[in-house]
């Protein structure tokens, strides 16, 4: 081959790309790496291969770009899925790359049991039995309105609300994890207005409707005179009033009830009304 023909080919492969190095790929390392506290600012730098001078870096961070075309990106959201798009410019003709990292962030989480005895109860107790993730031993702090919580697995008579419990670790990694203590809202006693205690196995007895909802009651039953005539404590509709009084049955006629529902941690509540007795 004579200096013409050489100098010819080589502007030939040199066209047609023929020396350029390729595949294009590019590695990301992470520092600092592994499981990290929550916050903790990562930094990440990209590492290309055969992409050429100056190639363009589209960083993205859990699915949102980031305006930043430079080889590093820093980060401190917790858990962030960091993805690169590498574009190089050394005439390979697959001339992209990508490459992805996540930042692996300890969450401290609690378990617990709000504690609840009483229908529409404003005040609960809680117990803590748990806490997982990060290492052990762990210390944390309740925060409340009156102040906060140290050290406290039981905790008595908090009002209905959520709070936050701040969680640290042995390596010092702190977390936030709620406690949500709500009431159990219960329907009101609906007493029946009539009944016909006429042994008919139909409407025999005086029904108070969810009255099972509250076992700690007393109820009153007193006639137009003001004569009480009927008194029970815990009233369940399976062993209710059926219209009797020292065995005998009372006239038809209307009568008047108190009913008194009575509670631990709240004051107790009075409901008072009429019922008619039809045969």
């Amino acid at each position: 081959m004579n200096k013409k023909a050489g100098i010819l080919l080589f502007l030939f492969c040199a066209v047609n790309n023929y020396f350029a190095q390729c595949p294009v790929s590019v590695a990301i390392t992470d520092n600092p790496t592994g499981s990290l506290c929550k916050n903790t600012v990562v930094n990440f730098n990209a590492t290309p291969t055969n992409a050429g001078v100056n190639p363009t870096y589209i960083w993205v961070l859990n699915g949102d770009t980031v305006l930043n075309n430079t080889p590093n990106f820093s980060t401190a959201v917790n858990g962030a899925h960091v993805e690169l798009y590498l574009i190089g410019n050394s005439g390979c003709t697959q001339d992209t790359a990508y490459a992805s990292s996540y930042i692996n962030s300890i969450t401290l989480q609690a378990t617990y049991q709000v504690i609840i005895e009483e229908c529409n109860q404003p005040v609960a107790d809680v117990q803590i039995t748990n806490v997982q993730g990060g290492t052990e031993p762990y210390s944390y702090y309740l925060v409340t309105d009156g102040g906060q919580i140290s050290g406290a697995d039981f905790i008595e008579d908090l009002p209905i609300s959520s709070y936050p419990l701040v969680i640290t670790d042995s390596e010092n990694c702190v977390d936030t994890s709620w406690i949500d203590v709500t009431a159990i809202d219960c329907p009101p006693i609906i007493p029946q207005e009539v009944f016909t205690p006429n042994e008919d196995g139909f409407n025999d007895k005086w029904r108070i409707n969810n009255i099972e909802f509250y076992p700690n009651n007393k109820v009153y039953i007193f006639d137009r005179w003001g004569q009480r005539v009927f008194y029970k404590e815990k009233y369940d509709n399976v062993d209710g009033w059926d219209a009797k009084y020292t065995g005998t049955n009372m006239p038809v006629s209307t009568y008047y009830y108190v009913i008194e529902l009575e509670f631990e941690k709240q004051d107790k509540i009075v409901v008072k009304g009429p019922v008619s007795i039809l045969r």
